[in-house]
């Protein structure tokens, strides 16, 4: 339960949240059960809460399974220095009793308003021994701007994914990098970053299946990854597993789907589905395959009775007869959403394939 908030003569001092907790299997040897585990912790959180208060430092304001909330209150003349002076010794002293501390400290607050956001600031400080090495954080000192946004995670991700189905050398170093922008988008942040690492992961899966490169029992090895990931004491960790993961199923998939020209015709037509909006290449539909572009070009029209050039005009023509029935937009939207530059190039091919021009189509609906 939250404490009250004690008054704070503000003219003389500042107050700052403490949030701090330990790693609790960092100084047991064995294993313990969850309630050895919680009373471990709750014991030495106690310990904690004593140690500053004999100090006259602060008092404990909150709790939890994973930390201890102190509001300090320090002299307004170090609030420049209040965290080298006040407390890296005394947390100095605790670590002499072989306890790993982790320390989040929160902004300064000079009235009782920022209390609040002292506390929670705190807390993000914490959550950054996740991603670091380091055991002790000051939320104005180790936040720093992101540089990435999603949708350089959606280019990195589709980057992944390509170099998985074209079986390039460079997957896992693709994979690793997506996993290094993840780490800093949700920086700060531990579950949206476990969870953006399992939904990158996931996804890649998901996508892999419906290009016939993953049959379903490698959805077993996807729900042990999983539980790896979500246990893992840091991203360092959650990384490894990652590519760990990528480096054992990686060379199966590149093995096993070296089979009949069926299946590498089939993976390509999914490719093509998927990807029919963007300037498609012999050379890269040759390379999912893993043919060469000649072979390539006489094993689809061999299985499919038609070239790939006559396949791909007709998965985008027949979206460009959805939009045309079913929005408002203008012929040119229409042109470059199902991949043609230009819009003449496109009016002409609808022409062909359906005997009207996609104008005079529109008006006949």
């Amino acid at each position: 339960m939250k404490a009250k908030i004690r008054n704070i003569d503000f003219s003389t001092s500042f107050a700052a949240a403490l949030c701090i907790g330990t790693d609790i299997n960092s100084y047991y040897p064995t294993p313990y059960s969850y309630t050895d585990t919680v009373m471990a912790k709750l014991a030495f959180f106690d310990q904690i809460h004593d140690f500053f208060r004999k100090k006259r430092l602060a008092y404990e304001y909150d709790r939890n399974a994973e930390a201890i909330i102190l509001i300090g209150i320090f002299p307004l003349d170090d609030r420049d220095c209040f965290a080298e002076k006040h407390i890296l010794p005394r947390l100095s002293a605790l670590k002499e009793q072989d306890h790993k501390i982790i320390c989040g400290i929160g902004l300064p607050a000079m009235n009782n308003l920022h209390l609040q956001e002292s506390v929670s600031t705190s807390k993000e400080a914490f959550e950054l021994h996740f991603f670091e090495t380091d055991t002790f954080f000051e939320y104005q000192k180790s936040f720093r701007r992101n540089p990435f946004s999603f949708e350089d995670y959606e280019k990195y991700s589709e980057r992944a994914l390509k170099s998985i189905l074209m079986k390039s050398g460079d997957a896992l170093e693709n994979i690793a990098a997506c996993m290094d922008l993840i780490r800093s988008i949700h920086y700060g942040n531990k579950n949206a970053a476990i969870m953006r690492a399992m939904n990158f992961t996931g996804e890649l899966a998901y996508q892999l299946h419906r290009y016939h490169f993953l049959e379903s029992d490698f959805y077993k090895y996807q729900d042990a990854l999983q539980e790896k990931v979500l246990s893992a004491a840091s991203y360092a960790n959650v990384k490894t597993h990652v590519l760990n993961y990528y480096k054992e199923i990686l060379p199966i998939i590149y093995r096993e789907h070296r089979g009949s020209g069926k299946m590498m015709v089939e993976q390509v037509k999914a490719y093509i589905r998927e990807n029919y909006m963007k300037e498609l290449s012999v050379e890269e539909l040759a390379a999912i395959a893993c043919v060469s572009p000649t072979y390539f070009s006489h094993m689809f029209k061999n299985e499919t009775g038609e070239n790939y050039k006559s396949y791909l005009t007709g998965i985008r023509l027949d979206a460009a007869m959805e939009l045309l029935s079913g929005s408002d937009l203008r012929l040119y939207e229409i042109s470059e959403l199902v991949g043609y530059k230009n819009v003449r190039t496109f009016v002409e091919a609808f022409q062909r394939k359906y005997g009207v021009t996609p104008g005079i189509y529109k008006k006949q609906l």
